[in-house]
């Protein structure tokens, strides 16, 4: 709903309009500046349209006036309303159904994002043999880091499931997952039950020129009433909360129990590293991407946190590979426990993580991948 009566410094800007597939769906990305104060979402008929009303807004002058149409969108257009507002307007072939959108605010960033299911059949199918050349195009790297192994256990839950196991099905699914989806090469950091200190783990997500390092975790904390998934990024200004605190000087703690190397977050080469990373795009890359597997996550669990945390993780630590750190679930929760030994349950969350993934890098596709080439089709 819009909202009445509302003063603002500055309208909110559009600064990005494409078209995006998802699951069949045909979904429209505003790219915004500011969240705006206000928005509403409808269809009309006679002839069919679908509307997108934005309080105290307008489009940047960087975008073309013509914006191009896609699919089954015929036309768009747009124009100021009520002297303040911004009216896009979608011209559409067919009724369409289930048009529902929300907004990313992707915390950390300076980038948000209203996304409008436009309840209609995608543009292309994106795991069609669409032809590239394969001389020039890559694929998107994703390294799937499987926590603990070997003779580091991890957790381990009231009826005795390790951490490890469970990370490691979960990791095996996500890898299955993504190997289906065209234009993405998912790589295993440990396929099997074996210990791989957290450096060599950052070091061949590294060595694979990953555009993305998911590392795979079951949560554990005292209260076993604590549940729900969570995901991290890494910090440079301390822990987000006490309890991320906790968990990541907690999986730190593996390397140091185990004698393979002892991480001291004051050394000279880590602070430079975290310097480096806040001057680039990566912790930037990691926080969107973290906030849209969240998003995803929210749809087979209850969420531990509804926004991306930050911490000092060790595994967390390369400093040209955006990284995430998910937490799958409580293993130290009883009933979470149960969902965590049930195939189903690690197929259906290696699913939403597959689905994030696919959903994040088809907005932030690198110019030289496949995705990206299959994007840039589609915006014309």
């Amino acid at each position: 709903m819009l909202a009445p009566n509302v003063v603002q410094a500055a309208a909110t800007q559009v600064i990005g309009v494409y078209f995006h597939e998802d699951r069949g769906r045909m979904k429209l990305h505003l790219d915004l500046d500011t969240i705006p104060t206000g928005y509403k979402v409808f269809t009309l008929a006679n002839p069919n349209r679908i509307v997108i009303d934005l309080a105290s807004s307008r489009v940047s002058t960087l975008l073309s006036r013509d914006l191009k149409a896609r699919g089954t969108v015929r036309r768009i257009r747009y124009g100021k309303r009520n002297h303040d507002d911004l009216r896009i307007v979608l011209d559409v072939n067919g009724a369409p159904a289930d048009v529902s959108s929300r907004v990313y605010q992707f915390k950390g960033t300076n980038r948000k994002r209203l996304v409008v299911d436009l309840g209609m059949a995608p543009l292309t199918a994106i795991e069609t043999d669409t032809p590239v050349d394969a001389a020039d195009l890559r694929d998107i790297v994703i390294a799937i880091d499987a926590g603990h192994g070997g003779k580091d256990p991890g957790a381990i839950g009231h009826r005795k499931t390790q951490e490890k196991d469970v990370t490691l099905k979960v990791a095996l699914s996500l890898h299955k997952k993504l190997r289906r989806r065209k234009g993405f090469k998912p790589v295993l950091i440990r396929r099997d039950d074996r210990y791989l200190a957290l450096p060599e783990r950052v070091r061949r997500a590294r060595s694979v020129r990953a555009d993305l390092l998911v590392s795979i975790h079951a949560d554990a904390f005292p209260e076993k009433s604590a549940s729900g998934s969570s995901v991290f990024a890494l910090s440079n200004k301390g822990a987000s909360s006490k309890a991320a605190e906790v968990l990541a000087r907690t999986e730190n703690q593996a390397d140091k129990l185990f004698g393979e190397i002892e991480v001291r977050d004051s050394s000279a080469a880590l602070s430079r590293t975290l310097i480096d990373l806040a001057q680039n795009a990566v912790l930037e890359s990691s926080i969107e991407c973290g906030s849209v597997i969240l998003s995803h996550l929210a749809k087979v669990n209850s969420l531990h946190k509804a926004q991306v945390e930050q911490a000092g993780f060790a595994v967390l630590r390369a400093p040209d590979v955006p990284s995430i750190l998910v937490e799958t679930a409580f293993i130290s929760n009883p009933r979470e426990e149960r969902k965590l030994r049930s195939g189903r349950h690690q197929r259906k969350l290696a699913g939403a993580l597959a689905d994030g993934v696919v959903d994040y890098f088809m907005a932030n596709a690198p110019p030289d991948s496949v995705i990206g080439s299959l994007v840039s089709k589609q915006r014309g």
